[in-house]
């Protein structure tokens, strides 16, 4: 029997972080979170990702992110990664992923009786000729309790290019605040099939991230598919935060 998602997930996932009545989200995990970076501040990331599958390893080497808070409550970011890719039956290479722009905003304030909601669209440019840019629309709701944070949701992907799939995602996460500098968490993440022909997939993961000063971090998660595709997919990368002092939201 092939295990299938569906839109279903989507919504189980929102629900359930609407209900659970702490803050940090986002990497290294696959699940994102609703909390756009302070007014005038920044984040940048540089690490690696990869992902390894019957389809063979995709690894982005290195991979650069930078999110900036030009406005209350909204954050631009900006990504792109260089990739090694090694098919089964093909000689490995390196090639660019183009770069992905996404803007997030947070409609909805967190309170004692209610999760902060946000909506990140974001698109995705490819760097050849001829190529249509991919597109997701996702919401992502959080949760605090004392110093547990569970957060969630997700949303549509459009997916060009021969025999491609336009997919739905969503997952959920749960950490918790170990001490000042460590907080660590797990994840359930999920999406329908992107290829035709294929299922699709529900992972599970672990992820930690080690603040070791104010401005630095070293974030890193592993994780694997627990149905449909299977994969392994890891993430480890260093985290720069900036900002001027005093301008942070509440």
């Amino acid at each position: 029997m092939k295990f299938q998602l569906g839109p279903f997930i989507l919504f189980s996932c929102i629900c359930l972080a609407l209900t659970v009545t702490p803050a940090f989200a986002g990497p290294p995990y696959q699940t994102d979170d609703p909390e756009p970076v302070a007014y005038r501040h920044f984040e940048i990331y540089v690490g690696t990702q990869e992902e390894n599958s019957a389809d063979g390893l995709e690894a982005d080497v290195p991979f650069f992110e930078f999110n900036y808070g030009p406005l209350p409550n909204v954050q631009f970011s900006f990504s792109t990664p260089l990739s090694y890719v090694d098919a089964p039956d093909v000689p490995g290479k390196w090639e660019s992923d183009g770069f992905e722009l996404g803007l997030k905003y947070r409609f909805l304030h967190e309170s004692s009786s209610r999760p902060q909601v946000s909506f990140y669209p974001s698109i995705e440019m490819p760097t050849q000729n001829g190529d249509t840019p991919k597109l997701f629309l996702p919401l992502w709701a959080q949760k605090t309790t004392g110093r547990s944070t569970i957060f969630g949701g997700g949303g549509w992907e459009r997916n060009p290019g021969l025999d491609n799939r336009n997919f739905w995602t969503a997952g959920i996460a749960d950490t918790h605040q170990f001490s000042r500098a460590i907080n660590a968490g797990v994840e359930v993440y999920g999406n329908t099939a992107q290829i035709a022909g294929e299922r699709g997939s529900l992972s599970a993961g672990i992820g930690m991230n080690d603040d070791f000063s104010k401005i630095h971090s070293l974030v890193i998660s592993i994780g694997r598919s627990i149905a449909g595709q299977r994969d392994l997919h890891a993430y480890a990368a260093y985290e720069f935060r900036l900002g001027p002092a005093g301008s942070g939201e509440e």
